[in-house]
């Protein structure tokens, strides 16, 4: 066990510790020759003799040594001390964004493609160096406190095309964020870790993760079999269809690379403000399968109390995979009364709140539809029957037809055959189906 104090590989000074886990320790040290604060990765004590540890503990700090970009963190060094391996790296002040998900809970639509955008842009460069993470999640992604994301940990990742280290139908990775693919055993591709990715974006926006099981092999068939739960109705749709797209199952229905997964995202939330959706709002905490009482006991982020997303939305029946070709009636210029049917009583029963009143003077939610007990005294007047006097029914005739008469006249009159203003084109900027998801090839 190391401690404070402790000089590793003659040169670097531990300082303090910043993690523990079941393979080893993370150090913050002290370069005592170039003077620097660095990261000190220790491989546990007893894992070197264990077959596959050390050589996979090499494997990192080679692979991760040929990256050179912004959002990865670097490493500097590697070296043995007696039974201990360790891994010098760059010191990235800030939280892990596993630790920020537990304290803060979901995350707005844009800050999440802003942080999840940035993964994709260090994945990316990865996947173009030849090197697959395998091992996506958010506790590998370290956030800095101007909000820079630094992904680590390469121990298992691997080079396209090289021998694996591991054995055939081993599974590598955090059953969490598993790719159905790597969940069965098959080979990884670039697309697994896009799929991870996905995971982490999902987590981000719903607060937890799709699947959730007691085992890890019962969360790899979910992965494998199962559909992911919808996202909150709070998420915009156009996001919603480019994270579904994410996790397919089927490698070859996912964006063709990182980069265009991030490039979608960043698309989505655009398109997401045009159709006047706010991506800059963070759904609700979702409410424990405890406090639900067994209702709607899916894996997904089921949120508790929703008031529905902007007017027009289609919450929820439209967030699958192809979703984002369908957003919903938007709540711009062309909302109209759609809006009014989509957004009334519909969004304000979902939130558990009352039901607007209907237009026959009854409360739509007194049960059997009758009349509230507050009804109004034009309401209460309206049904008692009145006599009319033989002079007021004459009247009322002779007005009915001095006024159909004079509309006989307009009509005469305007048949002349004078010009006619032609109606303007319906050219406004939302009547073209607003495509929020379309895949480019990336370089």
């Amino acid at each position: 066990m190391s401690s404070t104090g402790d000089l590793m590989g003659g040169r670097y000074r531990l300082t303090e510790r910043i993690a523990a886990g079941g393979m080893g320790e993370v150090w913050q040290a002290r370069d005592e020759i170039l003077g620097r604060t660095v990261a000190v990765k220790l491989l546990k004590e007893g894992l070197t003799d264990e077959e596959g540890f050390t050589e996979r503990f090499r494997n990192e700090a080679r692979l991760s040594a040929a990256l050179a970009h912004g959002n990865i963190a670097q490493v500097y060094d590697y070296g043995e001390d007696g039974n201990l391996a360790f891994l010098v790296m760059e010191y990235v002040p800030g939280k892990p964004l596993s630790k920020i998900l537990s304290e803060r809970g979901p995350i707005s639509a844009a800050d999440t493609v802003g942080l999840i955008g940035q993964a994709a842009a260090a994945l990316h460069a990865a996947h173009r160096a030849g090197l697959i993470h395998r091992d996506v999640k958010p506790a590998n992604m370290l956030v800095t406190p101007d909000g820079v994301v630094k992904l680590t940990d390469f121990g298992i990742a691997r080079a396209v095309g090289s021998t694996a280290m591991t054995k055939t139908g081993e599974v590598m990775g955090t059953a969490q964020y598993l790719a159905p693919e790597a969940a069965m055993g098959r080979d990884t591709t670039a697309l697994t870790d896009v799929y991870s990715l996905a995971v982490v974006t999902y987590e981000m926006l719903g607060g937890r993760r799709p699947f959730n099981a007691d085992s890890a092999v019962a969360l790899a068939l979910q992965h494998v079999n199962d559909a992911p739960p919808p996202l909150p109705a709070e998420v915009p749709p156009p996001v919603r269809a480019v994270v579904h797209v994410g996790l397919e199952k089927d490698p070859a229905l996912r964006p063709d690379s990182a980069q265009e997964y991030g490039r979608a995202l960043r698309q989505a939330v655009s398109d997401s403000q045009q159709l006047g959706y706010n991506p800059y709002a963070a759904p609700p905490r979702p409410v424990p399968a405890s406090a639900q009482g067994g209702v709607g006991g899916g894996s997904g982020p089921q949120s508790g109390p929703q008031s529905g997303p902007p007017a027009g939305s289609q919450a929820g029946s439209q967030s699958g995979p192809h979703s984002g070709t369908h957003p919903g009636p938007p709540s711009g210029p062309q909302s109209g009364s759609q809006s009014g049917v989509q957004s009334g009583p519909q969004a304000t029963g979902a939130s558990g709140g009352r039901r607007l009143p209907s237009s026959s003077g009854r409360s739509s939610s007194s049960p059997g539809g009758e009349a509230s007990p507050h009804a109004t005294g034009s309401q209460v007047t309206g049904t008692r029957s009145r006599r009319l006097s033989p002079l007021a029914i004459g009247l009322g005739i002779l007005a009915l037809v001095v006024v159909i008469g004079i509309v006989i006249g307009v009509a005469v009159v305007n048949s002349g055959g004078g010009n006619k203003v032609p109606s303007p084109p319906n050219t406004g900027p939302f009547n073209s189906p607003l495509v929020t998801y379309t895949p480019q090839a990336s370089s």
